[in-house]
């Protein structure tokens, strides 16, 4: 048996979790009129916690705090349309000049290889498509979170 006194954190640990003291810890606050009086007042402070009614508001705090936020604003995709309209020039530009080339490549392609490249294709959009997803399921939990918070 231990012959020093607990802690607070001890004692503190002792009322809320008594699991997690070793038996020394507890053979002493059994034997200890002084450690007893600690956490029976740490009981008491605790069940009162525990027991005081929430507060509550006359009003609904999250929509003062809405009202004063602004209106979010959906800016128009410029970068985006840029970058479509330069993609698909460069893919057309380069259908125009290559064209009896790749005419060439894709007659001559052979049956197998074509199978492989359309596979690999295959394979790299449904691994896109899962990913999205994903992170669509990932944005739709954060989303179901912060709403939970606010209740």
């Amino acid at each position: 048996m231990i012959t020093a006194h607990l802690t607070e954190t001890e004692i503190q640990l002792y009322v809320a979790e008594p699991e997690l003291i070793s038996d020394e810890l507890t053979a002493h606050v059994q034997g200890c009129a002084l450690c007893q009086s600690s956490a029976a007042n740490y009981l008491l402070l605790f069940k009162s916690i525990h027991d005081t009614a929430k507060p509550t508001f006359d009003f609904e705090l999250s929509a003062l705090v809405l009202e004063q936020l602004p209106a979010p604003k959906r800016a128009f995709p410029w970068a985006v349309i840029l970058v479509l309209l330069l993609s698909v020039t460069v893919a057309a530009v380069s259908a125009l000049f290559f064209w009896s080339a790749l005419l060439t490549v894709i007659v001559g392609m052979s049956g197998i290889l074509f199978t492989i490249a359309g596979t690999g294709t295959v394979v790299i959009i449904i691994f896109q498509i899962i990913e999205m997803l994903k992170d669509h399921q990932k944005r739709m939990n954060i989303l179901l979170i912060q709403k939970t918070l606010q209740l």
